[in-house]
């Protein structure tokens, strides 16, 4: 398949233009893998990051979604309703402590399945080593950004 024109050829050569296009792609197919479970992208990443790191609290995972402390603690109640998500007594009074349900270990892997099945059609034009090579370009462009 080949991509229309840009509307202004300099944007080709602008990466943050093709990372965004790429991700547009990337995020609608997402959406449409992850409709039957009613899920967005954005919450299996948190259900993922808190299977990473059990225990983790609401601030945490805020911090790590790129999320204010409002939309984090909205997020979470969705899970928590979904029963995907539990809150356990935290380190002091004022936090909890996250962990995935038995129902949310149960789904995570089908979800993550299913946004790599999503994936595979838009990187059908990529082999292996092209494929591992732009996952580990992508990792040292926002590995700064996560050790902050």
């Amino acid at each position: 398949m080949t991509q229309p024109p840009s509307p202004d050829a300099e944007l080709d050569t602008l990466i943050g233009y093709q990372l965004q296009m790429a991700r547009l792609r990337v995020m609608e197919a997402a959406h449409a893998a992850l409709a039957p479970y009613g899920i967005s992208p954005a919450r299996v990443t948190a259900l993922s990051l808190i299977r990473a790191q059990p225990g983790l609290d609401q601030s945490a995972l805020g911090r790590a979604l790129s999320i204010n402390r409002a939309s984090a603690m909205k997020l979470v109640n969705q899970l928590v309703e979904r029963g995907l998500v539990e809150r356990r007594p935290g380190r002091n009074l004022r936090s909890h402590a996250l962990h995935l349900t038995a129902e949310g270990e149960a789904q995570l892997p089908r979800m993550i399945a299913c946004l790599r099945e999503s994936e595979a059609p838009l990187l059908a034009g990529l082999d292996a080593d092209e494929r591992a090579t732009l996952l580990q370009l992508l990792h040292r462009i926002h590995a700064p950004l996560s050790r902050d």
